[in-house]
Parts: structure tokens; sequence; C-alpha cells
């Protein structure tokens, strides 16, 4: 009984712990960047300003976009996020039902799919911001970071 006891309350754990770890990778500072500037890529873009030699006028174009993306994925987000936590009321409730959470989770592939390709699309746009010379330039800082790990 106490075995029983403590791997459901190793599942809540888990279950709780979810939510929050997702909000952090997609909320933290590698997420958005510095002052929210962005998320993955666009970030590290802004993050380069110097690097890449970025105008004011382009990134203030690659905020923009970030924002944009960002709005567009907060649907997604708060979806994921709801299903999570309804996957783990449904395992409180129910601790041997993991194929009913697993139906639970599996509504949020469409959602992260799309979350995925919004965030391609914005990838995209910041890219078509930059010069040639500039994509080059990434290209070197990007291969050179590749080798460092």
């Amino acid at each position: 009984m106490k075995r029983n006891l403590l791997i459901v309350l190793s599942m809540v754990a888990v279950i709780a712990a979810v939510p929050f770890l997702y909000a952090d990778m997609h909320h933290g500072q590698g997420f958005h960047g510095e002052n929210g500037c962005g998320f993955g890529f666009l970030g590290h873009l802004q993050h380069l300003k110097g690097a890449l030699d970025l105008s004011d006028d382009q990134s203030s174009q690659i905020q923009t976009i970030a924002t944009q993306v960002r709005e567009q994925n907060t649907p997604f987000r708060v979806e994921m996020k709801k299903n999570l936590h309804e996957a783990g009321k449904l395992l409180i409730a129910n601790p041997g039902d993991v194929t009913g959470a697993q139906e639970i989770l599996d509504r949020n592939a469409s959602a992260e799919r799309q979350l995925k390709s919004n965030i391609l699309q914005g990838v995209s746009k910041a890219l078509g911001v930059l010069t040639p010379d500039q994509r080059t330039k990434l290209s070197e800082i990007v291969a050179r970071r590749m080798n460092r790990g």
C-alpha cells in the first residue's frame, strides 16, 4: 500500500512539474532572450546585434516579428498547458488510466505542430530582414558555436 501511494505521489509530482518546466522553457531567458526580445533563434539574432551589425530598423523589425509570433502562439501554449493539467487531474482521480491521460496529451500534437510552424515562419521572416553579408556572418557564428559543443 505504501509503495502504491509513493508511486501515485511521484506521478502527481511529475505531472505537476511538467507545466512549470514547459513554461520555463518557453518563458525563460533562453526563449524570450534579454528583455523579452524574442525566442530561440529570434532572440539570438537580437543578442548578435553588434556582431551582425544590425541597424536599429532591422532590430526593430526582428523584435516586431518575434512579438507577432509570440502572440500567434499564445493560444497554442494555453491549450497545451490546459491538456497537461487535465491529464494530471485524470491520473490523480484514476492513477491506472495512463491510456486516458495519453489520449489527452495527444491533443497537444496539433497545437505543438502549429506552434513550431509559426516559429519557423517567424525565423524565415527575420532572416529575410538580414542582408546576404549578415546571413553569411550568422552562418559562420552558428558553425563556430556548433563546433564548440
